[in-house]
């Protein structure tokens, strides 16, 4: 099921400030504590063109300084990352993010994946385009789910045209 969380998080939100500097876009930001170790995560995109190292790097050399200050009592390990080629969304926000992207989402109402190109999202759903309903074929130009039909998401990658 996806979650409503990332518009509530400080870490995100946080996060996601310093990234911007960068013309990057904060897909997530996690953080947690194990034995004595803060761990955070943080997966980042580029809206015009692909996340490459030196985008990660750069966003690794503004976030470790700032957060092992503010984690000072404890080690940090930080990961940051791209989001990938085939990311399982976890987010409604990430509808959004990969505006323009490819995704195939399954609907609870029709017991089917729904594969289309993300048009626009907003807070209560997402309108795809090019939409093919996979258990039955059919197609349609356009289609409007809201997130509480959307069991399961993640971007769709066409290996072959």
């Amino acid at each position: 099921m996806l979650t409503e969380d990332a518009k509530n998080s400080k870490l995100f939100s946080d996060v996601d400030e310093l990234v911007k500097a960068l013309a990057l876009r904060t897909v997530e930001a996690v953080d947690s504590v194990h034995q004595g170790t803060h761990h955070m995560r943080v997966v980042v995109y580029k809206e015009d063109g692909e996340v490459n190292t030196d985008d990660l790097a750069a966003v690794y050399n503004i976030i470790y300084p700032r957060y092992s200050v503010i984690f000072g009592d404890r080690d940090l390990e930080l990961e940051v990352s791209s989001p990938g080629l085939q990311r399982t969304l976890k987010d409604v926000i990430e509808f959004s993010i990969f505006k323009g992207k490819l995704v195939r989402v399954y609907s609870t109402s029709l017991s089917s994946y729904i594969v289309g190109k993300i048009e626009s999202a907003d807070d209560s759903s997402v309108t795809l385009s090019d939409c093919q309903i996979e258990n039955s074929g059919e197609k349609r130009d356009s289609m409007t789910l809201e997130y509480s039909d959307a069991a399961k998401a993640k971007l769709e990658y066409r290996w072959e045209a």
